[in-house]
């Protein structure tokens, strides 16, 4: 006899319609619990570059770190973008962060694929149409991006995850950076 078996019916019904709802849903498309992602990143016509993603899960915040030494800070709770330049030591916040690249939009209709193993980690591609292109994108159960496919190319490809806690302080401007110059000569936030 299962483990279902012994449960009573009404409790066994209610854990099938919720994995149905779940799924019907789509994917978790942002990470559950604390991680540090290192990419592949392709654009057209550019050489392929490696980007540093890591997140704070349980604040919803989001640091790229990408091959040229700038960071990215998105404060999903806040609607807000922060860029970081070490070189002038200077930031720049943006509000109203929009949703990132490799989202649907939140009407769109997601199709389930197949199953994959990328970066060591297994992933549940997802699919979905926007303007004219189809996205394909291949998270873990728990929200983590592995993989990106935009109209049968590979855009994002994470290369190695690692689980575990990250500091609060890489998600904060650092204290010696000064804000940026907006191009028209004001203040950058």
């Amino acid at each position: 006899m299962g483990p279902l078996c012994s449960l009573p019916l009404m409790t066994v019904l209610a854990l099938l319609l919720a994995g149905s709802i779940v799924e019907a849903a789509g994917p978790q498309l942002l990470p559950t619990r604390d991680v540090d992602i290192t990419y592949d990143v392709t654009r057209p016509q550019q050489p392929k570059i490696r980007e540093r993603v890591r997140w704070l899960a349980g604040e919803h915040l989001e640091r790229v770190d990408g091959p040229d030494k700038s960071a990215t800070i998105i404060d999903r709770n806040a609607h807000e973008i922060t860029l970081l330049t070490p070189k002038s030591r200077s930031y720049r916040k943006l509000d109203g962060a929009a949703r990132r690249p490799l989202e649907p939009e939140p009407e769109a209709s997601l199709t389930r694929g197949g199953e994959a193993v990328v970066a060591g980690l297994h992933c549940t591609d997802w699919s979905w149409t926007e303007d004219v292109e189809t996205h394909t994108v291949c998270a873990t159960p728990d929200g983590v991006l592995l993989r990106l496919v935009v109209d049968g190319h590979t855009v994002i490809e994470a290369r190695s995850v690692s689980y575990g806690r990250q500091g609060a302080d890489l998600f904060q401007v650092p204290p010696d950076y000064a804000p940026a110059l907006a191009p028209e000569g004001g203040p950058a936030d």
